[in-house]
């Protein structure tokens, strides 16, 4: 417990939820009812918390943000939150201004835009979880507790409800019991529009085909028309018609 309530990242995060001042200063000395005098980055030696209790922690510890496969100081992390509302251009040229002032003496830490943009909002509270910090010792304790509670209860593997948050704890096993048990609704679309009939293919083998007269394309034939005899060309003349009383051939 004395571990947690010293972790550099939680006051820094709990006095920024409170409003409470945090001071850098060259006083180690933490049991003063005022506060310490105030001192510059460049020669602060530690960083005082008021919240929830009076406590100085050295400006140069490391936390648990890791970056590059190692932990930032507490100097870095906390001139990042000085510096959140300026440009990472700007932010770059203040962080080389600090250590040229540090005169080798430590290296502030220059965080990509990724890695800034996650540490602040973890900071102000607007997450929750961090991929750069790593969970204290309490919260993988308890989120082992709470999975192995909640596989007991079901009688499966532990799911994933029930696995504790950075800063919040864990979530109730029979809680998570109940949300498994809920009925999945699937994406927005399909509950809205539902799902979209199936079209079959056509039969691979082409169907015989059949012509359908319709009453247009038929052809048209009038009475008066269909009784006249067919027309004839020049070429071709009717034959006379046959006489009525033929002639006896002559003698």
């Amino acid at each position: 417990m004395e571990a947690v309530d010293q972790d550099p990242l939680l006051l820094l995060r709990q006095s920024i939820a409170s409003g409470k001042p945090i001071i850098p200063t060259t006083s180690p000395d933490d049991t003063s009812s005022s506060p310490a005098p105030e001192a510059d980055l460049a020669h602060a030696t530690h960083l005082q918390f008021t919240d929830p209790r009076r406590i100085s922690i050295p400006i140069d510890a490391p936390t648990r943000f890791i970056s590059n496969d190692s932990p930032v100081d507490l100097r870095s992390i906390y001139f990042a939150w000085l510096n959140r509302e300026v440009a990472i251009p700007e932010y770059n040229a203040s962080a080389t201004k600090l250590n040229d002032e540090l005169a080798g003496a430590a290296t502030v830490h220059k965080f990509a835009f990724v890695e800034r943009l996650d540490l602040i909002t973890w900071l102000e509270g607007a997450s929750e979880e961090s991929e750069y910090i790593k969970p204290l010792a309490g919260e993988k304790d308890n989120s082992a507790v709470a999975a192995a509670a909640s596989a007991a209860l079901k009688g499966s593997t532990a799911p994933t409800s029930a696995q504790g948050k950075s800063g919040r704890g864990t979530l109730d096993p029979r809680l998570a019991q109940i949300y498994n048990g809920e009925r999945r609704m699937g994406d927005r679309n399909t509950v809205l529009r539902g799902i979209k009939p199936t079209v079959r293919p056509p039969s691979l083998s082409p169907a015989p085909y059949f012509p359908v007269l319709t009453k247009r394309s038929r052809p048209r034939t009038s009475p008066i028309s269909a009784s006249l005899p067919p027309p004839c060309s020049p070429r071709n003349p009717p034959s006379p018609p046959p006489s009525p009383h033929p002639r006896s051939p002559s003698r």
